[in-house]
């Protein structure tokens, strides 16, 4: 496990599965999300095994996000989320990350805290250059978080995701490591 402060992530395990469907199928979740299909018990556990059996290739990874609850983590954490990484391009070192935190922990701080622990993860111990994702123009919730965690708006795909009976831009956003080290 990766920790950092009093949030911690790991590679998922069988035990998280309905945890994560639940989070994905929750509509506060897929409602900011480029897709919007709900997730079978049998899809997650295929989705799980087809990310066990391709570990060599590292296109996607997942990891369950964990918050201390005892200051010594030396007892089960408590499941905060799920954090996404993939199109890993390891020869220019960039890496597309996403998070879902669960409902019942949103609004308390516990995105800022993870973020601050992937990109040190992905910059310090990775190794990455450049950190990218992709966000709906709706969610200003997100785009601040991002913002203030040191991400610049790259782009926009224009009208490019259907929500709510209408088209929203799909924006994307980065940071490279030598602005996550300024910003740290």
């Amino acid at each position: 496990m990766f920790v950092h402060g009093d949030v911690g992530f790991r590679p998922i395990e069988a035990t998280d599965l309905e945890k994560i469907r639940r989070l994905r199928n929750d509509p506060s979740t897929w409602i900011q999300l480029g897709g919007q299909d709900h997730i079978t018990f049998e899809e997650q556990a295929d989705w799980f095994e087809a990310i066990k059996r391709d570990r060599s290739r590292a296109y996607y990874t997942a990891f369950a996000v964990e918050r201390d609850p005892d200051g010594t983590w030396q007892v089960e954490g408590d499941f905060l989320g799920v954090i996404r990484t993939d199109e890993i391009d390891a020869q220019n070192r960039s890496i597309r990350v996403g998070l879902d935190i669960d409902p019942g922990k949103r609004g308390h701080g516990w995105a800022t805290k993870i973020y601050a622990a992937l990109l040190k993860w992905i910059f310090d111990y990775r190794g990455f250059h450049r950190v990218w994702l992709m966000v709906l123009d709706t969610n200003e919730i997100a785009r601040k978080l991002y913002l203030n965690a040191g991400f610049k708006v790259e782009g926009k795909q224009r009208r490019a995701i259907w929500r709510d009976g209408r088209w929203v831009d799909y924006v994307m956003m980065s940071i490279l490591d030598e602005e996550y080290r300024s910003n740290a």
